[in-house]
């Protein structure tokens, strides 16, 4: 899953995103927010993800938005 497939599958789950540039997306939910981020090459990679949960936050919606940027960091990235 590249930015775009992991952008419209959390927006799916009611989840804010934003792309950045090629490399960096942030996303915001209910009670969390985060960011995704492709540091390297085009051959050599290293998927970043730091995110943050506040006390108030959909325990559901940070479950599958976890499981699905988990996804996107087993996944082959082409083209951003």
């Amino acid at each position: 899953m590249n930015f775009k497939g992991l952008k419209m599958a959390l927006g799916n789950l009611g989840v804010m995103t934003t792309q950045i540039n090629n490399y960096k997306m942030r996303f915001l939910g209910d009670g969390f927010a985060g960011e995704c981020e492709l540091l390297g090459n085009k051959r050599e990679y290293t998927k970043l993800v730091r995110m943050s949960v506040n006390s108030r936050y959909d325990h559901e919606q940070v479950v599958q938005a976890q499981k699905l940027i988990e996804e996107w960091q087993r996944g082959s990235e082409v083209n951003g």
